[in-house]
């Protein structure tokens, strides 16, 4: 009976560890662009910065009437410098930008403190446990690969594994990213390769119309030849009837005398 008048709203904290938040609308992603670029300075100047968070939320809120929680912001604005610092490095000397929708924008806002000082930033932020305990808290894969953390350390007890997840999707949209970028040449070869084709269809159409076109005046030419042939023959043979009239003649008149 006591549980069934527990409210739908609570959940145990183990559950909500697990939980996994709720995809981004685009009007969301625009909407956090300008929240984020509003309150960077004052996210850069503090250290405890979860009200910054907050406001950030009541911000976004008052922008898409989307509700987010301000460890949601904090996590989604991690990641995605993660993904930004992993597309730099990817792309680094390249003339066109990673075909990322907002990479310019967070290039735009990250731009404003120079890399040192980010890092010196963050630096400041982590807090300070025993060595200890932070070799034994810290994963494998977090040893192996450094991640760059604008703001202070996740300070729930569910961020970690939102990050995860979070983490796991970046992965596989730089994953998507490379693939896309490796079949542009096969298109582009296909596609040449197809014009070519095209190119050399076009080619042999015209040459089979004149080959046509020269066949036609072959018959017609044989055809005058045959009818100029024809007249020779005609002109032969009355030739040769007007030489026999003529012998006849001949004849005739060498009996009279």
């Amino acid at each position: 009976m006591a549980a069934a008048e527990i409210p739908s709203y609570v959940v145990s904290s183990q559950s909500e560890k697990h939980r996994r938040a709720r995809n981004w609308t685009d009007a969301e992603m625009r909407g956090l662009m300008l929240v984020w670029e509003e309150y960077f300075d004052e996210l850069k100047q503090t250290k405890r910065n979860a009200k910054v968070y907050e406001k950030m939320a009541n911000k976004l809120f008052e922008m898409t009437e989307e509700h987010r929680h301000g460890e949601e912001i904090k996590i989604k604005i991690t990641n995605m410098t993660f993904q930004y610092r992993k597309l730099k490095c990817m792309t680094d000397g390249e003339s066109a930008p990673p075909d990322w929708p907002y990479y310019k924008t967070i290039d735009r806002i990250l731009s404003k403190v120079p890399e040192q000082n980010e890092v010196k930033l963050h630096e400041s932020q982590l807090p300070g446990p025993s060595t200890s305990q932070t070799e034994a808290s810290q994963s494998p894969s977090a040893k192996s690969i450094p991640l760059y953390l604008p703001y202070n350390q996740f300070t729930y007890e569910g961020e970690e594994e939102c990050f995860k997840d979070e983490h796991s999707d970046s992965s596989s949209s730089l994953l998507t990213y490379k693939l896309r970028a490796e079949e542009r040449p096969v298109k582009k070869r296909k596609l040449q390769s197809c014009n070519f084709q095209k190119k050399k269809l076009k080619v042999m159409e015209a040459m089979l119309e004149e080959q046509k076109k020269l066949s036609r005046a072959m018959e017609e030419t044989c055809r005058e030849v045959r009818r100029i042939l024809d007249q020779q023959n005609i002109i032969q043979v009355q030739s040769l009837q007007l030489q026999e009239r003529m012998m006849n003649l001949l004849e005739k008149m060498i009996s009279k005398v």
